[in-house]
């Protein structure tokens, strides 16, 4: 970390934003009916445990702008939002920690703003609730755009695109993929240990052959989301060499509930330090 904030752009800082989803019943092609995750309210205070519930696709996606509105510090526009969608507006300081579930349709709004020193926003956009590649489309089309007009940057975290149990109800799909990765900085491509291919290398070529189905793609938008909890030391060196080789922007952790901390020899600090630092990282143990 030290070598890492001591270089020349030092650590830059990002707010985490959960892309809300809406609650009608989905089914999958077996008949059964998909369970889904609840909703993540965005925070300032510490506050999680509120959770919204919203009717309608429209409607979710209406509450994710306001969201980022709000944070952007245009609350007029937060609250046109609301208004043309039917949604209510509310600060998480009005929700006490212990409260249960916001009313249906309730928008619950962070109480700070983005600090000016702050790079922007991560989207954490893993709806699968249904929607298809047209809306999906056009409501990153419209996130992108609000976030960019703050001169701010935005990062797009998705699920692995070649999962497509996830994507299918998501609507990032190779005939949209190459047009949503231009919209933002920073695009992710998941690597994890349970791949569809069972091999993390071919589900890379997998994720990055969906995104140049739609014609080239600037690579240098790519950034590799890596699994710390079930990934392998070779896993990390190729992560490094395909960033390096293909001119990816770079690397984003993603925990998994791996333990982290303790020596510099425990595994989960090898990968992030083959990543990182490459084969001489093995040498300064």
């Amino acid at each position: 970390m030290g070598r890492l904030a001591s270089a020349p752009s030092g650590i830059r800082t990002w707010y985490y934003h959960w892309a809300n989803r809406a609650a009608t019943p989905l089914v999958g092609a077996d008949g059964r009916q998909i369970i889904r995750k609840l909703n993540i309210e965005p925070s300032w205070t510490g506050n999680r445990r509120h959770r919204s519930a919203f009717s309608s696709i429209d409607r979710a996606n209406a509450c994710t702008l306001a969201q980022a509105s709000s944070l952007l510090g245009k609350n007029a526009r937060a609250r046109r939002y609301a208004q043309d969608a039917g949604i209510t507006l509310t600060s998480e300081e009005a929700l006490p920690d212990t409260a249960p579930r916001s009313p249906a349709d309730t928008c619950v709004l962070a109480s700070g703003q983005l600090p000016p020193q702050a790079s922007g926003i991560v989207l954490d956009y893993e709806v699968q609730d249904g929607r298809d590649p047209p809306t999906t489309e056009r409501f990153l089309a419209s996130y992108a755009k609000l976030v960019h007009a703050a001169g701010k940057q935005v990062i797009l975290l998705i699920n692995p695109l070649d999962s497509p149990g996830q994507q299918r109800f998501t609507g990032v799909t190779a005939e949209n993929a190459n047009r949503i990765v231009a919209l933002f900085d920073r695009t992710t491509l998941v690597l994890w240990s349970r791949n569809a291919q069972s091999s993390l290398p071919a589900s890379y070529a997998a994720q990055l052959a969906i995104v140049k189905a739609g014609g080239p793609v600037d690579t240098r938008r790519l950034l590799i989301d890596f699994e710390l909890a079930g990934t392998t030391l070779d896993d990390a060196r190729f992560v490094r060499q395909a960033i390096i080789r293909d001119r990816l922007s770079g690397v984003m952790f993603w925990r998994n509930y791996a333990k982290q901390g303790g020596a510099c020899a425990t595994p989960v600090n090898q990968r992030i330090a083959a990543i990182a630092f490459g084969d001489e990282a093995g040498n300064e143990r």
